[in-house]
């Protein structure tokens, strides 16, 4: 699946979502809120398919303002196709466009295999075309972790647009050669991890300092301000976060509380 993302200079993220199913993790991200919303289910009643049980992983590269995916699972071509025409898209040898849900953006998607759907949003009306065996890209090491995300150093050099809380941690990556994010069960909870290659060792020894000196800081200011982060602040996220080197490699963990998900999808697991 990641062969065919144009992945160059690209963040690229992989969702085992048979994975997350069979472990629990899907039900607890996604618990019964889609079904309940009327417009999701009309799409599931007319294309035939629910991510919850038919998509069973995506491969996504994030480029040029523009998302690029591939998507294993069970689809049912005829009813997709309908669905996009009435939607008032256009459909062309199998390859379709309709309107997304932002203003300016373009849906795009065609089959690559009967299991296998290529599929672009952007401002391009031909973006899935991108997504194709030609596509051409550096080799990514995939995690055995069920939700991963591959980010080059060039994405976090510019922290504007990330939470206060996280803007720290991007200027301290900022000299990273490439790092990888991934989420997976650990006992009761979720942990997210993250694995940073730096060019040398001396440079991942200031790295790790970096990170431990900005959460040392971030507790500091929390007990200055006497606040108790909820465990469903992302503050609490992050100052409970553990670090390690190895060589010229990086290692953080943080654990993610079942209050912390709660918050993002207003259900309970």
């Amino acid at each position: 699946m990641l062969s065919y993302l144009p992945k160059r200079n690209a963040i690229v993220a992989y969702v085992d979502f048979d994975a997350m199913r069979r472990t629990g993790i899907l039900k607890m991200i996604a618990g019964s809120k889609a079904a309940e919303e009327l417009e999701y289910q009309q799409f599931v009643d007319q294309t035939l398919f629910d991510y919850r049980q038919d998509l069973d992983a995506a491969a996504l590269a994030f480029k040029d303002d523009q998302v690029f995916f591939v998507l294993r699972g069970r689809f049912h071509w005829k009813n997709i196709l309908d669905y996009a025409v009435h939607q008032g898209g256009s459909c062309h040898n199998g390859f379709c466009t309709v309107d997304g849900s932002r203003p300016q953006r373009r849906i795009s998607f065609y089959a690559l295999r009967p299991n296998l759907m290529a599929m672009a949003s952007g401002k391009d009306d031909y973006g899935a075309s991108q997504v194709n065996r030609n596509s051409g890209a550096p080799a990514l090491v995939p995690s055995e972790k069920p939700v991963w995300v591959f980010v080059p150093a060039a994405a976090v050099r510019s922290a504007g647009t990330l939470p206060d809380a996280i803007k720290p941690y991007a200027v301290a990556l900022r000299n990273a050669d490439e790092l990888t994010f991934s989420i997976g069960p650990r006992e009761d909870h979720l942990e997210l991890s993250l694995e940073v290659t730096c060019k040398d060792a001396v440079s991942a020894s200031t790295l790790l300092v970096d990170l431990e000196s900005t959460t040392n800081a971030l507790r500091k200011m929390i007990e200055r301000e006497q606040k108790t982060p909820g465990p469903g602040d992302l503050t609490a996220v992050l100052v409970s976060g553990t670090f390690s080197r190895n060589e010229r490699r990086v290692y953080g963990e943080w654990p993610i509380p079942r209050a912390f998900v709660d918050s993002f999808t207003g259900e309970a697991y």
